[in-house]
């Protein structure tokens, strides 16, 4: 034990520092400890901040890759339902169609009136008129896109009705233009018997090239 002693009301100085000496010996020890436990408390969260950023940097890409290909394969299986409702609704749709003429149109009383056209260079088509009976059942004036489906063989349902049976007269008008550009317009006649059962009667637009005009038909199936 330092004892400290007072000669005239002084503090011995040696003494004291020899004090404060002893003190920081046995204190830095503790000090230096502390340190390096901090030091190395925070090396270990920097390692594992590290480590962290790099599972990220490593995993990212990865995950991002799944999500898209797991959403791509979502859109995919979803589009290949719509296109399966599509085909479905369009079946759907003809069978109520073909329902609908059923119950409007029977079997028994049905007549219908199709247009063909079988021309290039004496005549372009641009409307017809139907009658039936004197009375105008249909007009309809035809577009270049559906002109061009008639030449290459297609049939227009011009005119869907019901027809008591017994005897009846058909006459068509067909309106275009002729050889040279010009306005042109024919009309033809048909007379036919309606018995029970479904008719069908096809207008008919041919060339002819014997006449080199075109010739207008009316004809039964």
């Amino acid at each position: 034990m330092v004892t400290l002693q007072f000669r005239n009301g002084r503090t011995n100085v040696p003494g004291l520092a020899w004090l404060l000496a002893l003190a920081v010996l046995l204190f830095m020890p503790m000090m230096a400890a502390a340190g390096e436990s901090d030091e190395s408390s925070a090396g270990a969260e920097a390692r594992n901040a590290a480590s962290i950023t790099l599972d990220r940097l490593v995993e990212t890409p990865l995950s991002v890759r799944e999500s898209r290909e797991s959403a791509r394969r979502a859109v995919n299986e979803l589009s290949q339902d719509i296109q399966s409702l599509k085909l479905d609704v369009v079946v759907l749709n003809k069978d109520l169609r073909v329902l609908e003429e059923d119950l409007l149109f029977p079997a028994n009383t049905r007549f219908h009136v199709f247009v063909s056209l079988n021309v290039g260079r004496y005549f372009l088509l641009e409307g017809v008129e139907l009658r039936l009976d004197n009375q105008v059942v249909a007009t309809y004036l035809y577009s270049s896109e559906e002109r061009e489906a008639l030449a290459r063989g297609g049939k227009h349902p011009l005119y869907l009705g019901n027809l008591s049976p017994g005897q009846h007269t058909l006459s068509a008008f067909f309106f275009g233009q002729g050889p040279n550009g010009r306005d042109y317009k024919r009309g033809s006649s048909l007379r036919f018997e309606k018995s029970q059962g479904a008719k069908f009667v096809e207008l008919a637009v041919v060339d002819s090239e014997a006449r080199q005009q075109p010739e207008f038909l009316v004809r039964e199936w």
